[in-house]
């Protein structure tokens, strides 16, 4: 699977972090999430209302390559955005996370998922 991830994140490891949960979510990489997420974590997929948190998190199948444009972080919250390939087509994301501190040690408490399929 190619992947790319924004190059000025650098400097800000939040900013890496939101990138790279969202590169090993869609590749699948699920056991590397979990340490990230609180154990009440609420997962919204805006337009996929059928898939909880459970589901959210092993949602993309038969990714080829993912491509992250931007990630942002103020705070508690995140976000960044980007798109997959994968065997149906292009879809373009946007996740929008809430920690549940400012610490580097804070996990992910919400996220807020914009899907839309090309």
């Amino acid at each position: 699977m190619k992947i790319t991830l924004p190059d000025d994140c650098g400097n800000s490891p939040r900013n890496l972090l939101v990138s790279q949960f969202s590169a090993d979510w869609a590749a699948g990489k699920i056991e590397s999430l979990r340490p990230l997420l609180s154990d009440d974590v609420q997962w919204e997929v805006v337009g996929w209302p059928e898939l909880d948190s459970e589901a959210a998190l092993s949602f993309p199948k038969d990714v080829r390559e993912v491509e992250v444009f931007t990630a942002i972080n103020h705070g508690r919250a995140s976000s960044c955005n980007g798109f997959m390939l994968t065997g149906a087509g292009r879809i373009d994301f946007a996740h929008v996370f809430l920690f549940t501190g400012v610490a580097k040690t804070a996990k992910i408490n919400q996220i807020r998922t914009y899907l839309v399929q090309i």
